[in-house]
């Protein structure tokens, strides 16, 4: 008799939650949630375009870290308090299961940056209708859907993988995209947005800050004759760094995982190193102590303090790198030292008198440090690579996306 009681309630308690979600799913307009037809309308532009901005910050963020624990800035020891996920041990041995959760995360959070960017373009294009005024509500769409489209795919390329030594990614379930042709969609899209820029105030600024990113990407490429052309047209001395916007609502990750909110991974030992030579470089190579378990003092970043600290995706200085990098190949050692002095110099730092390749990748490692970029370079610059030869060189293509595409085996 109990059981029947106790089944005939459940069943009862059911039919209210379901009778509940209904009664609250059928509010007009719904308050837990934002129909699609509602953003298809000039006045919810500035909507999509910020959702775009706040996923682009919480990938870019998440990547960074990842991808610096991967490369020899960032290592996890399990002496340093509260460092515990064995998927960023995984990550820094470069041992790395296609399960992993930590890689799940940003995957899934690129997959959605990715098709925001696209969803917005197609919705200009087929869904919103644009009264006669309103060409700039259009333009600033297109303009923020085709860079954070070619972003997206920039960050495929650069740090997602098929296998330990082949990058790339998928789009959309659809087949594997080797790194180089990611590279050149992303060109493409970037190309796109240059052509959007007219309307905006700062248009010479965008234009410039397009530059270093396709400049950044053609030296990842190892096309050099078209990084020096964009580079040469990109950000200068002066200029603001572009960069992803952190807030506590979407915290800055080097901070919650690799800094003060937690410290889950630690710089490696030669920044500190580095500020020893020469005190100086702390007003770049910024760092923060961390007694271990084991009563060793370890070092980790501080140069994102608080969690809505931003994070630079591109700079004049690293733009000043580039072109410094294909001076020296070009055998014009002079004007790459210039380049690399005045970098130095906006740091207080004193002049160096010689410039090789090995110093500009130092200088570069210094310059550059805990923004996810040191990975890129030590795996196109002969010898800086430190893991073993088998070691995963990129993030890998998720199990998740293995299992549910069938464009990949």
């Amino acid at each position: 008799m109990k059981i029947k009681i106790t089944l005939t309630f459940v069943f009862i308690f059911l039919l209210f939650l379901l009778s509940c979600e209904d009664w609250v799913s059928n509010v007009d307009p719904l308050i837990d949630r934002v129909e699609d037809e509602r953003l298809t309308s000039p006045d919810q532009v500035g909507f999509l375009i910020l959702g775009i901005k706040t996923r682009f910050a919480t990938t870019h963020d998440v990547l960074m870290v990842l991808s610096d624990l991967l490369s020899d800035q960032l290592f996890f020891d399990t002496n340093v308090p509260n460092a515990t996920y064995p998927t960023f041990a995984e990550i820094d041995q470069g041992n790395i299961r296609l399960d992993n959760n930590s890689v799940d995360g940003a995957f899934y959070d690129l997959g959605e940056l990715r098709f925001f960017a696209d969803d917005l373009i197609r919705r200009v294009n087929e869904d919103i209708e644009f009264a006669e005024g309103e060409e700039s509500i259009k333009e600033d769409a297109l303009f923020n859907g085709y860079l954070y489209g070619g972003i997206a795919r920039y960050f495929y390329a650069a740090y997602f993988g098929l296998n330990p030594d082949e990058g790339g990614g998928v789009i959309d379930n659809g087949p594997f995209i080797p790194s180089d042709v990611m590279y050149d969609s992303a060109l493409v899209r970037l190309d796109k947005a240059l052509e959007h820029v007219n309307h905006l105030s700062d248009k010479d600024y965008w234009t410039k800050v397009i530059n270093s990113i396709k400049a950044r990407i053609y030296l990842l490429k190892g096309d050099y004759a078209n990084a020096k052309t964009c580079a040469e047209n990109g950000l200068v001395s002066g200029d603001a760094p572009f960069q992803s916007l952190h807030s506590s609502e979407s915290d800055n990750y080097y901070w919650q995982q690799a800094g003060a909110g937690r410290t889950q991974c630690v710089a490696d030992w030669r920044f500190k190193e580095y500020i020893d030579e020469n005190p100086l470089e702390a007003s770049r190579v910024k760092l923060d102590s961390i007694m271990g378990n084991n009563g060793v003092m370890y070092y980790r970043q501080g140069k994102y303090p608080q969690k809505e600290s931003p994070i630079d995706f591109i700079s004049w200085q690293e733009n000043n790198l580039i072109l410094a990098e294909i001076a020296l190949r070009n055998g014009d050692n002079a004007t790459a030292l210039n380049l690399v002095n005045e970098v130095r110099q906006s740091h207080g730092l004193s002049d160096l008198t010689e410039i090789d390749m090995e110093t500009l990748m130092v200088e570069k490692d210094k310059e550059l440090c805990f923004t996810g970029l040191r990975l890129l370079d030590q795996r196109r610059i002969e010898g800086l690579w430190h893991l073993p030869a088998d070691a995963w060189k990129y993030l890998p293509i998720t199990e998740g996306e293995r299992n549910i595409n069938p464009n990949i085996d």
